[in-house]
């Protein structure tokens, strides 16, 4: 496959996605917990965490329904002081 050609199977697909969540994102529901989480993640990241790890610690099963593999794995730290903290 050439590179136009998977542009262009990429752009079909992106397409095809952004047509099936465009309806969602009508949903007053849908809009507040994306403000939430874009909130989440802005305050997630001036202490050096995910917003999924922040979740994992409040409702650790609906974390694993995520399914985000940094769940299954020991994490990774880095020293900042004498805490180890978890990227």
């Amino acid at each position: 496959m050439t590179s136009v050609e998977e542009f262009i199977e990429l752009s079909n697909r992106i397409t095809m996605e952004y047509e099936a969540i465009a309806p969602l994102l009508r949903d007053p529901e849908v809009v507040k917990v994306a403000r939430f989480l874009a909130e989440l993640d802005n305050l997630a990241g001036e202490y050096d965490f995910s917003s999924l790890e922040i979740m994992a610690l409040i409702d650790p099963g609906r974390a694993l329904q995520l399914g985000d593999s940094r769940f299954s794995k020991p994490a990774k730290t880095h020293k900042r002081g004498k805490r180890a903290v978890r990227q």
